[in-house]
C-alpha cells in the first residue's frame, strides 16, 4: 500500500511541475508565462542573506535578509517567484526607532509585507550608477520602505552588492530617493502622517554579523 501512494506521489508531483515551468528568474519572460515559477537559478541571492549591521558614532542599523521561495503571486498572471526579503533595527543614540527583525520569520500572503523585497539582479548601468564598480558588476535591487510608512506614494530604492575585504564579509547599499510623498493613505482618501523615512539616505557599508 506504502509502495502505491509513493508511486502515486511521484506521478502527481511530476504532472504538477509540468504545469509550473521553471524558468530564470532573469530571462525577459518575466512574468509572461502564466503559472511559471521563476527560480533564482544562479543562486544570486544567497549570498545576501544573514543579517549585515552598520554603526557610528551615533547610530546601528541591522538588516536581516531571507529568501523566499517559489513565492505564489496572483495579479494579471498568477506565478511563483524567488524574492529576497528584507527587514530592519534602526538604533539612535541608544534609541531603537524602528526593529522590526523578526518580521522575515513570516510567511505573508503579499510580497509588500515586507519592508524590503527584491525587483532582482541589475547592472551598473541602471540608476543608480556605482562610479568605482566594474562595467558588469552585479547588483541585487530592492524596493525600501518601513513599518510606520502610511504614505502610498512614498518609496526608495536598496541597491546592494557584495564587497567582501580582507576575508570580512560586507555588503555596500546605495540607499536612495525615488518616490515623494503624496500626502494620501493607502484609501486615496485619508491623509497620511509619514512625510520621509526614518532611516537617512545614503551609502553604507555593513558587515555580516550573522
Amino acid at each position: 500500500m506504502k509502495s502505491i501512494l509513493s508511486a502515486l506521489l511521484v506521478i502527481l508531483s511530476g504532472i504538477i511541475m509540468a504545469q509550473t515551468p521553471i524558468l530564470d528568474i532573469n530571462t525577459d519572460d518575466y512574468p509572461k508565462t502564466e503559472n511559471a515559477y521563476y527560480k533564482d537559478i544562479d543562486s544570486f541571492y544567497n549570498q545576501f542573506v544573514g543579517t549585515w549591521v552598520y554603526a557610528d558614532a551615533t547610530k546601528t542599523i541591522r538588516f536581516r535578509f531571507v529568501k523566499k521561495e517559489m513565492f505564489y503571486n496572483q495579479s494579471v498572471r498568477n506565478y511563483y517567484k524567488d524574492y529576497l526579503v528584507g527587514e530592519m533595527q534602526y538604533i539612535e543614540n541608544g534609541v531603537v526607532k524602528i526593529n522590526s527583525l523578526e518580521n522575515v520569520l513570516y510567511n505573508h500572503s503579499s510580497i509588500s509585507d515586507y519592508s524590503l523585497y527584491s525587483f532582482g539582479k541589475i547592472y551598473n548601468y541602471l540608476f543608480p550608477r556605482c562610479l568605482e564598480c566594474p562595467e558588469n558588476t552585479e547588483r541585487m535591487d530592492m524596493k525600501y520602505n518601513e513599518p510606520s510608512n502610511d504614505d502610498v506614494s512614498l518609496g526608495a530604492e536598496f541597491v546592494m552588492r557584495r564587497a567582501d575585504e580582507n576575508g570580512v564579509q560586507k555588503i555596500k547599499v546605495q540607499y536612495v530617493f525615488t518616490e515623494s510623498p503624496s500626502g494620501l493613505q493607502f484609501d486615496f482618501e485619508t491623509p497620511s502622517t509619514t512625510t520621509g523615512f526614518t532611516i537617512p539616505y545614503g551609502d553604507y557599508t555593513l558587515v555580516k554579523e550573522n
